[in-house]
């Protein structure tokens, strides 16, 4: 829910502070700060770099930062809420919260599973002003395997057609390595050696977008896994890309991703 800004008493004169002003990773050491006087508000250092423009749906990120007041000095044990919204122009939500240490940070994770705006929040207090950190925004893509499948679903209905490699017409190993190079992954070209470059994966382990590779005393097959059992394949003459029904335990798994 969104922050409810804090109203100061009208008798009171409040000393402003600056807002926080850099939002990133841990990891990357990012700093939000407020550096402020009595008379004027002061910009603090920002390091934009440090913050993910773009993460894998589901992936945890920790937003973290350092409020501090008159002469950088840290404010310690002080609420800041990581915020969020859909877009420009959309409420704020909180995500989660936490108190700033000594040293005046506070870290904070959160699961991006959708493109968002995220900021920092101090609410404010009896005697510092509210302060936010500048707006974020991190873009949250589908997982690269079901980028696979997704792209391998789009060539269905085209053709099968013996050594073609896209994008009208397809044979197997050729589907297997079109789709992947849409995604940014090189494979070679035939199934052999498509087997030869990727690591196998346990059958149990196999996910949506994983290659599977048919093999009689050979490789002679390739299709893209779509999960329940079945593959995204150019399967024969005559036939055109399609889900097609994995229909023998003579299968290896492997994973270019």
């Amino acid at each position: 829910m969104p922050t409810t800004p804090w109203s100061r008493p009208a008798t009171r004169r409040l000393r402003p502070l600056t807002g926080i002003t850099t939002v990133g990773a841990v990891t990357a050491g990012a700093l939000l700060g407020m550096s402020g006087t009595g008379a004027a508000v002061l910009p603090a250092e920002q390091t934009v770099e440090d913050v993910p423009a773009s993460v894998t749906a589901g992936s945890e990120v920790t937003f973290t930062g350092t409020l501090s007041g008159t002469g950088d000095r840290p404010l310690a044990g002080q609420q800041v809420d990581l915020q969020w919204r859909a877009g420009p122009g959309q409420p704020w939500s909180v995500s989660a919260s936490d108190t700033t240490d000594a040293e005046g940070v506070a870290a904070i994770p959160a699961t991006v599973d959708r493109d968002a705006q995220w900021r920092l929040r101090f609410a404010g207090d009896q005697v510092h002003d509210p302060a936010r950190s500048r707006v974020q925004t991190i873009d949250s893509r589908e997982p690269i395997g079901q980028r696979i499948v997704d792209t391998a679903a789009a060539q269905a209905g085209k053709p099968y057609s013996y050594g073609a490699d896209g994008p009208g017409s397809f044979d197997c190993s050729g589907l297997t390595q079109y789709v992947h190079r849409q995604v940014g992954i090189e494979l070679p070209r035939t199934s052999s050696d498509q087997r030869a470059a990727v690591p196998t994966i346990a059958k149990s382990d196999m996910r949506p977008g994983d290659l599977v590779f048919f093999d009689d005393g050979g490789v002679y097959h390739v299709g893209i896994f779509a999960g329940d059992d079945r593959i995204w394949a150019a399967p024969e003459p005559g036939d055109s890309v399609r889900l097609q029904d994995i229909w023998t335990e003579t299968y290896t798994v492997g994973r270019a991703w």
